[in-house]
């Protein structure tokens, strides 16, 4: 018989060992395909408002990435390979024997090799394209774009990078698969099958002392990072991350002893049924894997953290996009007398609509954040240690700022002649600066005493921006400003305008981007171009690595199951003889598949929970508050690939034991 026909044969009749292997390959070729496609599609530059430069970016970034998910995929592809070839190296034992030279069966595995390869390669990436089509709309529907223009697309730079990155993996499997057949004597192959793992820790006590240890001290970390986080220096949130990192290793170093005598212990749950079977074929299982199922849980840790997170920063950059960008441009010009400074120097104010407001700001050294802050200046000094306190704070009209919120369309401000308000667009500040508020701080300006207005900052925008960080603008009576006892300066004009056409506002910024010693402006497309450019590199990386963490957990974990049911299958059939049950042996098998993909999630879910709070507190300080959809989301993908694993996993171990 041909070797062809030889390997062809070995992938019909290893179809449930091929399973999980041949799942791994298909999703991880139309994984990279999709991702690197994604960059080089029209949708993709329409999202970025036509701006190359931030397509460019999104393709380098992502390039980058990719190359480090090609080597995860080539690990784990080796990973999966060396499970195969160990459960076969009786078979090639028994080809030798038959007098098959080794260079032979070097060449069937080679053919076999390209086989499943070009198999994986040609499905991946037909399902690639179709998810890299499928992936623009997303794109589309994430940033509302119109999609009459989207067009099929294939990309041929993504398909010559997916086929050279993949190939190479082939070929480095190849090589080492000859080179283990070739090193391995007759009788090695022979009697591999024959070979067990040995269990990490036997000594019972042990296992309990070190799983109690472990325990407490992820509580520790879980606690000291997820409630006091705000107390914490980066010396000690280093200190409670390698305390996490050591305790999940010896969690599941200590974790099948710690199981076994628990299990045991109950003996009503122990004696009924094939309980007994499925505790002691668990343990051992987490015995014999601790270190690849800590590091499971740490990947799957990572993905649910990047999923979570990454969905959550595109809800707070469309957020900002609707609400913070009213109108197409505004500026803080330094030039006291604008329209002579826009007529000097060719800006195009005819071509601007004409309810566009000029509206003076000025400064003086009674108005600083010190004095706003009052008592609680201490507090806030605790956590903003560089900042500068006594840097005056800009001061407005509270008929000019009502200017603004009515061409903003918000509500106008209410206060009397003897009362301030604080405008302030960043929520880390905003806290010390509410309790200054609350407690009635009095600010003293041109000799008169002024009381808040409000007992809380208004968050608001003034200049727009695509972050939340308006470090204040405070508004007073017209009465204060225009006393002859003023000690405020005029230091600069507040402008807001709308374009009458595009050509209108790309002469503008044009012409104010070579001004940047004399005017700071902000541009509503130019805040579009870079909160839509940071957000589809922050949400594509996240969606990139996590699906790539949780393809090759799942798939280790698959691995490792159908390596034990080999194992195990002669204990199956012990269980069928001795009368139980076809569906006492399907539940047995069925509960030892989900403990093993459950039990490291488990812990990845509890180290989410407290990690999302330690980032929430984060992200609430810059105005990153909800974090509900990116969670629900990354439950959604990690149900969808992880799911997709398990059924795939248990219904090859099913085939394997024969139930």
């Amino acid at each position: 018989m041909r070797s062809f026909d030889i390997a062809l044969k070995n992938i019909k009749k290893s179809r449930s060992d091929y399973s999980i292997y041949f799942f791994t390959l298909i999703l991880g070729v139309t994984i990279f395909y999709m991702f690197n496609a994604v960059g080089t599609q029209g949708i993709m530059k329409e999202a970025m408002c036509s701006s190359n430069v931030a397509v460019d970016n999104f393709v380098t970034v992502i390039g980058m990435v990719s190359v480090a998910v090609a080597i995860i995929f080539g690990l784990l592809i080796i990973y999966a390979n060396n499970f195969l070839i160990k459960r076969r190296k009786k078979e090639f034992g028994i080809y030798m024997l038959l007098g098959m030279s080794s260079s032979k069966v070097a060449r069937i595995l080679l053919y076999e090799t390209c086989i499943v390869g070009v198999f994986s390669l040609v499905i991946g990436i037909l399902l690639g394209i179709v998810a890299s089509q499928c992936l623009s709309v997303i794109v589309a529907k994430m940033f509302v774009m119109d999609l009459s223009g989207f067009a099929f697309d294939i990309s041929g730079q993504a398909l010559v990078k997916t086929l050279l990155c993949f190939a190479g993996i082939y070929v480095v499997v190849f090589l080492l698969n000859k080179r283990s057949v070739r090193k391995n004597k007759l009788i090695d192959l022979l009697t591999a099958s024959k070979k067990n793992e040995k269990e990490v820790i036997r000594n019972t006590s042990a296992s309990l002392s070190l799983f109690i240890v472990s325990v407490i001290g992820l509580v520790y970390a879980w606690i000291r990072v997820g409630f006091y986080a705000e107390n914490l220096t980066m010396k000690s949130f280093m200190v409670c991350v390698v305390i996490g990192f050591v305790c999940t290793f010896i969690f599941f170093r200590s974790a099948g002893g710690f199981l076994q005598k628990a299990g045991s212990s109950c003996r009503k749950f122990y004696t009924k049924g094939l309980n007994s079977f499925v505790v002691r074929q668990f343990t051992a299982g987490v015995n014999s894997s601790s270190i690849s199922m800590a590091v499971i849980s740490l990947l799957l840790f990572l993905a649910l953290l990047f999923f979570s997170t990454g969905f959550s920063i595109r809800n707070y950059f469309n957020a900002r996009l609707g609400n913070h960008t009213p109108v197409d441009i505004t500026m803080d010009l330094f030039s006291l007398d604008p329209e002579s400074f826009f007529e000097e120097h060719g800006i195009p104010m005819e071509e601007w609509s004409s309810d566009y407001i000029t509206i003076p700001i000025y400064k003086g050294e009674e108005v600083t954040l010190r004095t706003l802050l009052g008592d609680h200046i201490e507090e806030a000094s605790e956590t903003f240690r560089m900042a500068e306190w006594d840097s005056m704070v800009g001061v407005m009209r509270l008929s000019d700022y009502n200017l603004i919120e009515d061409m903003y369309d918000r509500n106008r401000l209410e206060m009397t002649d003897d009362q301030y308000a604080f405008i302030l667009d960043f929520d880390l500040m905003g806290s010390f600066a509410n309790s200054a508020l609350e407690d009635g701080n009095v600010l003293t300006v041109s000799g008169a005493s002024l009381n808040p207005a409000y007992d809380h900052v208004i968050s608001e925008c003034v200049l727009m921006s695509g972050l939340e960080a308006n470090l204040g603008i405070v508004v007073l009576p017209d009465r204060v400003i225009d006393s002859p006892e003023r000690t405020l300066k005029q230091v600069s004009n507040f402008i807001a305008a709308d374009y009458v056409s595009e050509e209108a506002g790309e002469k503008t910024e044009a012409i104010l981007s070579e001004l940047y010693d004399d005017v700071y402006y902000t541009a509503k497309k130019e805040i579009r171009a870079s909160s839509i450019g940071m957000t589809v590199i922050i949400v594509f990386v996240v969606l990139y690595l996590g699906i790539v963490f949780v393809i090759s957990s799942a798939a280790i974990i698959g691995l490792k199951m159908l390596s034990d049911s080999i194992d195990s299958a002669s204990n199956f059939k012990i269980l069928k003889n001795i009368g139980a049950s076809g569906f006492e042996r399907k539940k047995a098998l069925f509960t030892r598949v989900f403990s093993f993909f459950m039990f490291p999630l488990a812990l990845a879910i509890l180290d989410t929970v407290f990690g999302v709070r330690f980032v929430k507190g984060f992200m609430n300080s810059i105005g990153m508050i909800n974090m509900g959809q990116g969670i629900m989301l990354s439950l959604f993908i990690m149900v969808l690939i992880y799911g997709g694993y398990f059924l795939t996993t248990y219904e090859g171990c099913r085939k394997i034991v024969g139930i």
